[in-house]
């Protein structure tokens, strides 16, 4: 017994040290740049909202956030990369909910688990999607829409910028609330998508307001609705899908910044203090802001429920659509 309890104060010293050392080591945090890995390409929606708040973040802590674009395969290249990274808080992701969501359900052997893989930081914001055709199509309002598509099922093409992206499930949702039949084809990143969109190639499509705003402006884009539950500052006179007769309807894309497991608990509040901190400035307020992105800046519990949730909740939409990989 005197052995046993010899033991239990060693272990207890060290369980003590450590916490110690994590705690004096998470002070110094960060002593040098830290890279946060954005899987989509320079100029895309997600990466906008990166850079902004990187950037004001750095500059409180006196480090540059250096963001790292690394594309491809659904975002699995990237998730796999930083969940196999030091947890030290110097690799950081910011994935949206397909890639943390849909991804589980889309893929038989995922490389990446986005529950136990990641710690979860903040919330960065949610993004209201909206629902635009070429000015040449017909419809000019959701309803005109559903009833394009009821009248030859299946023969309406709408495009995305892949299985499983939050302009498909968006799409998915609708189909699935108003009850009709439209055709995927899926492009590999948004300006192929738009380029065939104005050329009348493919007739419609959902996209991030950030995308469209100056399309719309131009006449080059119709928008006919907004994702959300309700209607999106840089678009106050588009309504919302549900306000359009499509009860229930509300979806917002999310973006977050995560962390490999294990990263010490002081550095990951050190951060979601930081994150936050920049998306409260006003600068980066006013210029998300205007591009219809809304920042939240939630907190590792709530994130983490989030991601939670929505792994179940987009996990049965793609299972119940019958979403594939192509």
């Amino acid at each position: 017994m005197v052995h046993r309890r010899n033991w239990l104060g060693m272990a207890a010293a060290v369980a003590a040290s450590a916490t110690f050392s994590s705690a004096v080591w998470s002070q110094g945090f960060p002593d040098r740049p830290i890279k946060l890995v954005v899987p989509f390409g320079a100029g895309s929606a997600v990466d906008t909202i990166a850079r902004a708040i990187a950037a004001q973040a750095g500059e409180q802590m006196g480090q540059a956030i250096q963001i790292d674009n690394r594309t491809g395969a659904n975002g699995i290249i990237a998730a796999e990369a930083v969940a196999r990274s030091a947890p030290d808080g110097y690799t950081l992701f910011m994935p949206n909910d397909g890639i943390m969501a849909a991804n589980p359900a889309l893929y038989a052997k995922l490389p990446y688990d986005p529950v136990k893989d990641f710690a979860a930081i903040t919330l960065t914001s949610t993004v209201p999607l909206v629902l635009v055709s070429h000015p040449s199509f017909p419809a000019n309002n959701v309803q005109e829409f559903i009833a394009q598509a009821k009248a030859k099922p299946g023969a309406l093409n709408f495009t995305s910028t892949g299985s499983g992206s939050a302009q498909h499930l968006a799409m998915e949702f609708l189909i699935d609330a108003a009850g009709i039949k439209l055709t995927h084809v899926p492009h590999k990143a948004m300006g192929a998508a738009l380029t065939d969109l104005m050329a009348g190639t493919i007739p419609v499509m959902f996209t991030g307001i950030s995308n469209v705003v100056n399309l719309a402006k131009e006449g080059k884009v119709k928008v006919l609705a907004v994702s959300t539950t309700k209607r999106s500052p840089a678009m106050p006179n588009v309504p919302t899908i549900a306000e359009s007769g499509v009860s229930g309807y509300g979806y917002a894309a999310w973006n977050g910044i995560v962390a490999p497991a294990a990263t010490p608990p002081e550095v990951i509040r050190r951060l979601h203090t930081e994150f936050a901190k920049a998306m409260a400035n006003p600068a980066v307020r006013a210029k998300l802001g205007g591009l219809g992105f809304d920042l939240v800046g939630a907190g590792p519990q709530e994130f983490g429920e989030l991601i939670r949730g929505d792994v179940v909740r987009l996990g049965r939409l793609v299972r119940t659509a019958g979403i594939t990989v192509n």
